[in-house]
């Protein structure tokens, strides 16, 4: 991984057509939505950084995932 990836920056994904923004990460894994809606979760190894988001766009995003909804990563 060329830098560490986080909320709102866009990455590609090893084996799939990207780019894919960052929703949320979360022990090892990165929960990435397309452009076209979908949404995939690959470990946080796999992925390049093809942009890193704003400042202000990536705080967003982290306080937005803090909440209590839920997530792919929340076990049943």
């Amino acid at each position: 991984m060329a830098s560490e990836i986080a909320p709102g920056d866009l990455v590609q994904a090893s084996g799939h057509a990207g780019p894919w923004k960052v929703l949320e990460i979360r022990q090892g894994l990165a929960l990435l939505e397309h452009h076209d809606g979908h949404r995939l979760s690959v470990r946080t190894t796999t992925v390049e950084v093809v942009r890193k988001a704003s400042s202000s766009e990536g705080s967003a995003r982290q306080a937005e995932t803090e909440t209590d909804s839920p997530s792919l990563f929340d076990e049943s």
